[in-house]
């Protein structure tokens, strides 16, 4: 009687274990078929095929550097030589780009709202850049600090050409802890000699260019996974 329950008892864990087995032979094979497909492409002439399908499935994408603003509170604030006085409109241009970008890419993100921000600093002034206070001011868990300097927009008295270094730095507003710092120095649009000629559009159109789009991109695909290709057509964006 034991002896039948115990062979009982061995059945369902050798069929468990040939199960477990066929799962993953069935595995390895749909590996072994996915790299047989991609060799077979590479050697046929296809390599085309093979850059659709990694841009497809973001294999071909760089990684952000911070991935810790997903499912947090976050609000950003901008500090340029001219916001330490006041509203700076670059400053103001600047958080709200960054903050649309943010809030498209990055996952489960909560933004503090931009008048939000301006709210609190016009009431503690705006001299104000303890940024772990802003963040516990506004109920932000965490704070995308983002320091300008040297911002320029012109180059000589023809030419405008986008100049500026940044310090970027995320913390956390309870602890005041930086979680993440980076630099980007010496970022200048266009990048080839000159720049755009004064006669071709106006310095509030280069300023949306400049601060608005290309400079708020750099800032923010430190955040989010990025397609690297897209510096190289960097100089054909025009400002319109």
């Amino acid at each position: 009687m034991n002896n039948d329950d115990g062979k009982k008892g061995i059945l369902p864990m050798r069929t468990r274990r040939i199960n477990d087995r066929r799962v993953k032979l069935m595995a390895a094979a749909k590996c072994f078929t996915l790299v047989w497909i991609v060799f077979t492409v590479a050697t046929t002439g296809c390599a085309p095929l093979i850059a659709n399908f990694m841009h497809v499935t973001g294999a071909d994408l760089t990684p952000a550097a911070y991935e810790g603003l997903e499912k947090s509170s976050v609000a950003v604030v901008t500090i340029t030589e001219n916001s330490r006085f006041g509203d700076d409109i670059s400053a103001t241009m600047l958080s709200h780009a960054v903050g649309k970008i943010l809030t498209s890419e990055v996952k489960d993100i909560e933004l503090v709202r931009d008048d939000e921000v301006a709210n609190w600093r016009d009431v503690h002034g705006w001299d104000q850049i303890d940024f772990a206070e802003i963040g516990r001011g506004v109920k932000a868990d965490k704070v995308v600090a983002i320091e300008v300097l040297n911002l320029s927009l012109q180059e000589g008295p023809t030419l405008f050409r986008g100049q500026a270094n940044i310090h970027l730095s995320v913390i956390e507003s309870k602890s005041g802890e930086v979680l993440f710092s980076t630099d980007v120095e010496d970022f200048t649009y266009p990048t080839i000699a000159g720049g755009v000629s004064t006669s071709e559009t106006t310095e509030a159109r280069f300023r949306k260019l400049f601060v608005g789009n290309i400079l708020a991109k750099r800032i923010a695909r430190q955040f989010h996974p990025f397609d690297a290709r897209d510096d190289f057509a960097l100089d054909s964006i025009t400002a319109r």
